[in-house]
């Protein structure tokens, strides 16, 4: 047996652990062969024998019981399979905020700040505002107050795609002095998941780049002094938000986990999804990887990645893709439709999961259940026309925009969330520009947001590449702001003003908004603590071209300002809150303006989530899927130009 010793060892030696080709013969490996064809020789004398095959390495599934769904959804992938890694992925790196008001401080351990220092030697470091920082060396600029070391920490979206972007957190060292990371500017830098532990190794495997831009901190503290407001006021000060910068790299599919495991389940669910959703096949070679839905990995693990079409919206995708029936014969889907008819007219019947169905089994089931569109049950009529609306008919988004327009219809906001996630009409449009006046503030507030995303209806401004500042001259005067994603600023209401005479400061008195006795002009005052020389502009008595100049819009450039998005959402807050914004109505009478804050949606929508029962997050003793039969390569986002900007520029991210 000693051939078959020095057979492995060889294999050990050449390091060419390649199999034999299909369908039998040598092995690759030279020394391997000649090893080999000895050993066959051995084992034709006496009293020798073979030594036992090497295990055939394999994935080792648990198989689990069905899952307990209703009696209607038997047979579908909701009995067959659990979800997981359906939690957000967190990644954390270290960078720098700069521009700060003197209330930064780079107190960090000392690898960090060795990590940081040579990042700055690396790939330079300068700044609008500050230009004398390009002549500074890295300690000198470590030693400024205007400076702080951060942690970004991020969560890579559940199902994300390529360059598909999300906010990040930004906090202050817990050793640190920083005492406020208001009018702050992050600069770019990468992320992985532990960063945290060896910053070096972030530029080895990133999961995402964040690309700067401007801290946004709770507004309400936004414009004061942190020592004058409290314990709550300064903790919240250390903490803020740069909203839309971070970019993932990769693909990031959710597991889809076999209760069941079998090497033909996990191919039949591949082939039931990738049909459903017309994706490309993932045994071709040459398929476009970016419309792969589903790709089977072994006998108990799916990988799914959520199409662009749902705009990121993992949970609708895996609800529908839960409720696909595995028989998807069209005798089959037509019966189960009718079935599901006199299921939904029972009482308590499960109407989001029927929906769901329907919507799953796609066209072949629509002219079964389309009728109920008009059911004299709302709730019936709801869950039909959503269903037969995502699968594409047009009765059914008549059926929803009536719905919408129906302020007493318990559905309205429903409808109206249903409505942006489809494909855009002109109707659409039309009818949500209607609800921009809604005595309701949620569906106000939807409908400007589907407006807003979709660039219509609303008038809308870019503010020195920093946020979108948008008016809606219609309803009640209400000033909004988003929290996450894409920073804007919205004002309804026709002619919103401040009230005259006014003497308005903040940030310890360096800026100020007065009116002059007589007139309609305002002047806004601002003493820079980057700038010897303090700025002054006129402006007319109008909330939207104060805030737009505030900003760094407006016609004179040369005099303009340049503050950040989350400072002219703390200065409209401010102004709202002390009742010096109003709306004047073509009757001469004022009606004073409520301020609105974006507040994340925390829970998941009823009518597109799978269960939370289904869902299995990161269990315990969850396999590693085996070697991929398919597995889209890692697709790199592109990188922003880190000479865009200067605060976008490159602070550890592999270039300069």
């Amino acid at each position: 047996m000693q051939y078959g010793l020095r057979h492995r060892g060889c294999f050990r030696r050449c390091g060419d652990i390649r199999p034999s080709p299909p369908g039998g013969g040598l092995p690759a490996c030279p020394s391997a062969a000649l090893a080999l064809v000895l050993a066959v020789a051995v084992l034709g004398f006496p009293g020798c024998k073979s030594a036992p095959a090497p295990p055939t390495e394999q994935a080792h599934y648990p198989t689990l019981p069905l899952a307990d769904v209703p009696d209607f959804m038997r047979g579908t992938l909701q009995e067959r399979i659990r979800f997981t890694n359906i939690d957000s992925m967190p990644v954390y790196g270290y960078t720098l905020v700069v521009n700060l008001h003197g209330t930064g401080d780079c107190t960090a351990p000392t690898w960090v700040r060795q990590y940081i220092a040579k990042q700055i030697a690396l790939h330079g470091f300068g700044s609008v505002q500050l230009h004398r920082y390009k002549e500074m060396t890295a300690d000198e600029i470590l030693s400024d107050n205007r400076v702080a070391i951060v942690v970004v920490e991020g969560l890579v979206p559940v199902g994300a795609r390529a360059g598909q972007r999300f906010d990040v957190t930004v906090r202050a060292l817990p050793r640190s002095h920083t005492s406020s990371l208001a009018h702050g500017q992050l600069y770019r830098t990468q992320l992985s998941a532990h960063a945290l532990d060896d910053p070096t190794a972030v530029a080895a495997t990133p999961l995402a780049v964040v690309t700067g831009g401007d801290v946004f901190v709770n507004p309400a503290y936004a414009l004061g002094q942190a020592d004058a407001q409290g314990a709550a006021a300064r903790a919240s000060l250390r903490v803020g938000t740069v909203l839309d910068a971070g970019v993932v790299r990769n693909d990031r599919p959710i597991y889809m986990q076999i209760r069941q495991p079998q090497i033909s389940t996990a191919r039949r669910i591949e082939e039931l999804i990738q049909r459903r959703w017309h994706g490309s096949s993932p045994a071709d070679p040459g398929a476009d990887r970016s419309k792969v839905v589903a790709a089977a990995q072994d006998l108990g693990l799916v990988f799914l990645y959520v199409p662009q079409d749902y705009n990121g919206d993992w949970q609708h995708f895996i609800g529908v893709v839960s409720h696909l029936y595995v028989n998807d014969a069209p005798q089959f889907i037509i019966a189960k439709a009718k079935g599901l008819i006199a299921e939904a007219r029972k009482p308590g019947a499960r109407l989001a999961d029927i929906s769901l169905c329907w919507e799953a089994m796609g066209e072949e089931a629509l002219p079964i259940f389309a009728p109920l569109i008009s059911d004299p049950d709302p709730n019936v009529a709801f869950a039909a026309a959503r269903a037969a609306a995502f699968i594409g008919d047009s009765p059914a988004r008549d059926a929803l925009r009536q719905i919408a327009a129906d302020s007493s219809n318990r559905y309205q906001l429903d409808a109206v969330r249903a409505l942006g996630a489809l494909p855009p009409t002109p109707e659409t449009f039309y009818l949500l520009r209607t609800l921009l006046e809604s005595d309701k503030a949620a569906v106000r507030i939807e409908a400007y947001r589907v407006l807003a995303a979709a660039g219509e209806g609303i008038f809308a401004q870019r503010i020195a590449d920093n946020f979108f500042l948008d008016v809606i001259p219609h309803g009640s005067p209400m000033v909004y702001a988003t929290t996450s994603g894409v920073p804007r600023l919205a004002l309804f209401g026709p002619n919103l003003r401040l009230q005259t005479p006014i003497t308005f400061t903040a940030m310890d008195s360096r800026l100020s908004i007065s009116s002059s006795d007589g007139t309609d002009k305002l002047t806004i005052f601002y003493r820079s603590p980057h700038q010897r020389r303090p700025t002054d502009v006129q402006t007319r008595n109008d909330l939207a071209e104060i805030l737009a100049r505030l900003g760094g819009g407006g016609p004179d450039r040369a005099r303009s300002f340049d503050f950040s998005f989350n400072d002219v959402v703390a200065v409209a807050q401010q102004l709202v809150d002390s009742q010096r914004v109003y709306s004047a109505g073509s009757d001469g009478r004022q009606v004073a303006a409520v301020f609105e804050l974006q507040h994340p949606r925390l829970e998941a929508d009823p009518w597109t989530s799978v269960p939370r029962d289904n869902l299995a997050g990161r269990p315990q003793g969850t396999p590693q899927p085996s070697p991929a039969r398919f597995n889209p390569a890692p697709t790199t986002a592109p990188a922003p130009d880190p000479s865009a900007s200067d605060q976008q520029r490159t602070l550890g991210a592999g270039g300069s």
